[in-house]
């Protein structure tokens, strides 16, 4: 479509050439006699050559001008054309209606002696006339003079604004996972051994924390912004750490604040009254299941160390009984009684010596 529009000055030379020429054949086909046959073959000829020419020249017009914006989109003539391009359009469009009717008066049935007539000649004239003022119109708007201006492009109708959607809040990693706290492994443990705290529902926990929470609470200082402590648990069995681990508690000082975090991820059927009968259990601040926490913890840890839990794993079974040390034989020659006979009693004589 592209190159059908670049060739219309070349095809409109085409309706301007028969317009020019076919005048002069309608004029040789008037006189009767004889040899006028050939005359009216000639004014047919350019007749159709003319009437195709000008479709031709009349489709790449459009393309044309549908390219360079002169038409606006969604219609087939132009809107508020200047008057130049409205006389072309003009001129092109009435020379195809008297084409077609000049091709009808040169078929016309005729004698052989008879020449095609007045009325094609005047048809034809008016053809002419008209190819050849669409040609000249055309030659002013591919050259424009200082008194033709092109078609401003017509501007898009503002399109209507589209509802936004709300932004969904940012993806928060820890929804749905303590993920931070679930790494405890990698902080710095607080203690080398399990302590059972009576505060933390009578089980044995043990601290980690980042570096700059383990110096603050060796020392019993305030834990600084940003630091981290977690706290893992594990079951009581009748005194001593049993198999069945407990929920996880981590602490996490954000703007001079604590933020608390309860995880449990199955609470046993025996502590489910702990949890209002939650079987899996993720709080965090500002949760009101955490205020009773909020209240020992106002201020980060407990950094009296007095008030800290001190009851280890005992190092042997309750109701153990250590064995009974081995009775001792003094060395002979002393005259010391063994220690496993009792006071006042004669050892046993050895056995009988046979008589000599």
């Amino acid at each position: 479509m592209e190159w059908f529009a670049a060739k219309h000055a070349l095809l409109a030379h085409l309706p301007v050439a028969a317009g020019l020429l076919l005048p002069l054949a309608l004029v040789a086909a008037l006189r009767p006699g004889r040899g006028i046959r050939p005359w009216w073959t000639a004014c047919r000829y350019l007749g159709w050559a003319g009437l195709l020419g000008l479709l031709t020249s009349l489709f790449s017009g459009w393309a044309l001008a549908r390219a360079q914006g002169y038409l606006i989109p969604g219609h087939w003539l132009p809107q508020g054309a200047t008057p130049d391009l409205q006389r072309h359009l003009l001129y092109s469009a009435a020379a195809l209606p008297v084409a077609v009717a000049g091709l009808w008066a040169m078929h016309r049935p005729r004698k052989e002696h008879q020449g095609l007539g007045v009325l094609p000649l005047f048809l034809g004239l008016i053809w002419a006339s008209l190819v050849l003022m669409a040609g000249w119109t055309g030659e002013q708007l591919a050259h424009p003079g200082p008194g033709l201006a092109r078609l401003p492009l017509p501007q898009p109708a503002p399109a209507a604004p589209v509802p936004s959607r709300p932004v969904p809040p940012p993806v928060n990693p820890e929804a749905a996972l303590p993920i931070r706290a679930l790494d405890y492994a990698a902080l710095q443990p607080i203690g080398t051994e399990l302590m059972k705290s009576q505060a933390h529902g009578g089980r044995w926990i043990r601290l980690w924390a980042d570096d700059a929470a383990a110096a603050a609470y060796r020392t019993g200082s305030p834990l600084p912004e940003g630091s981290l402590v977690v706290m893992s648990s594990v079951e009581d069995r009748w005194g001593r750490p049993g198999p069945d681990p407990g929920p996880l508690y981590a602490l996490e000082m954000k703007g001079g604040q604590p933020r608390l975090t309860f995880y449990w991820p199955r609470v046993p059927a025996a502590r489910l009254a702990e949890t209002g009968g939650q079987a899996r259990v993720y709080w965090r601040s500002p949760d009101p299941h955490l205020d009773a926490c909020l209240a020992c913890h106002a201020g980060g840890l407990l950094t009296d160390p007095m008030t800290r839990s001190r009851w280890k794993s005992p190092s042997q079974p309750k109701g153990a009984v250590p064995p009974a040390p081995k009775p001792s034989t003094p060395p002979a020659g002393t005259g010391k009684k063994p220690s496993g006979v009792a006071p006042g009693t004669a050892p046993s004589p050895g056995p009988a010596m046979p008589n000599q």
